[in-house]
């Protein structure tokens, strides 16, 4: 079985905030938003970035893997929120655990497929087993992540991400892009979960649409807030904006 690494502060209530990262990232990625949220936030790294991984690459078993890590935390219910495939497998665990759901946060993510991303994907893993440097697969996608605005006005971001990205193994590259590579279509599982949540994502954000998220807004009925600025990362770019619209979801669960 997958498994991540989950971060959580010493104080606990009963109804933690979870936060899931995009690939190629780990929980740092969090680290502004959870510093703007404070209280009981739990940050986690993906299997392959801190956690196992496992012979099925697959966002269910991602998303078990998280259920199981909060169990052995004595977590039932939460709120939940992802960036990309964090996004995803939040989705994901709305799905497979809908009783333990309170609340949905999306950021720079979809809830359907990409077909069109498949093939990509399985060739990136298995460059990434052949032993092609990370660094060099990784380069031409992780150039596109934060917005040409971001990486000009936040002194240090891009150069941050870059080394972050340098620092993902091999075998984490290959599960998650594989793992990305299957995934539904689950917008019906928006239409269906009828908890607080919210969508968020950057007005330069190469890899979604501004019509992707206004879907997954209808799905949910709420307005999505589409952040000026910025491209993929959002709660890098602005940590703010991230952090007002999951309070708002978190309390309202």
């Amino acid at each position: 079985m997958a498994t991540v690494n989950l971060h959580a502060p010493a104080d606990r209530t009963d109804l933690p905030l979870v936060l899931l990262p995009p690939f190629p990232l780990d929980s740092r990625v969090w680290g502004d938003v959870s510093g703007l949220l404070g209280g009981d936030v739990i940050t986690v790294d993906a299997p392959g970035f801190g956690g196992q991984t496992d012979s099925d690459p697959s966002l269910d078993s991602y998303a078990r893997a998280v259920l199981a890590a909060l169990d052995a935390r004595d977590v039932h219910r939460f709120v939940v929120a992802g960036n990309s495939v964090g996004g995803y497998v939040a989705i994901t665990l709305a799905d497979l655990a809908p009783d333990r759901v309170a609340g949905l946060g999306l950021v720079g993510t979809k809830a359907g497929p990409g077909p069109d991303e498949s093939a990509g994907r399985l060739a990136m893993a298995a460059a990434a087993d052949a032993g092609t440097p990370v660094a060099e697969l990784l380069a031409p996608m992780v150039a596109k992540l934060v917005s040409p605005t971001s990486r000009a006005t936040v002194p240090g971001l891009g150069d941050r991400v870059d080394a972050w990205a340098a620092e993902a193994s091999a075998e984490g590259v290959a599960w998650l892009q594989r793992a990305m590579a299957d995934r539904p279509d689950r917008l019906h599982v928006l239409e269906r979960t009828g908890v607080p949540a919210t969508i968020v994502y950057g007005l330069e954000d190469p890899l979604s649409s501004p019509e992707i998220q206004q879907e997954m807004a209808g799905a949910l009925g709420v307005e999505a807030i589409g952040v000026t600025g910025s491209g993929h990362l959002v709660p890098l770019e602005n940590p703010g904006a991230v952090a007002d619209a999951l309070r708002a979801t978190w309390d309202a669960a």
